[in-house]
């Protein structure tokens, strides 16, 4: 009798389980309010020579989802589904120069790798290019 019990409410609790493990760990996906607005992205100037190249931006948002979208997030946003764990790419504000510096040595202190292994510097540009369409009140790329 037991048996048939737990086998009639097993799917219940597992469901139960599930959900309240959610809850205590803050929830799936953003870790931003859903209800929260999406910032107004702005035009920034740079000095990437791969700014604003549509076949450029193209290829550095592939590459993103490929390096960089595991610690950055899906938006840029530094919102990964381990947290919020990265810099907002979004309002990156080193300018370019710096971004080519921070992405090929890393920053061992935050927690970034060094690319330069990895990615030569045209794809570390078009990956800036793609950033670019991005931008946020904050960014700079000059």
């Amino acid at each position: 009798m037991t048996s048939g019990l737990w086998m009639k409410w097993a799917p219940l609790v597992a469901i139960w389980f599930f959900v309240t493990s959610v809850a205590a760990l803050g929830g799936v996906g953003d870790a931003r309010a859903q209800d929260e607005e999406e910032p107004k992205r702005i035009k920034v100037e740079s000095s990437n020579p791969l700014s604003g190249d549509e076949a450029s931006i193209s290829s550095g948002a592939r590459l993103y989802f490929k390096w960089c979208v595991q610690c950055h997030g899906p938006k840029a946003d530094g919102v990964s589904r381990f947290g919020a764990y990265a810099k907002d790419l979004r309002k990156f504000w080193r300018g370019y120069e710096e971004f080519l510096v921070i992405s090929l040595n890393g920053r061992p202190k935050k927690m970034m790798p060094p690319w330069g292994h990895v990615l030569d510097t045209d794809e570390l540009s078009a990956i800036g290019a793609y950033l670019e369409t991005l931008a946020i009140e904050g960014a700079y790329w000059k």
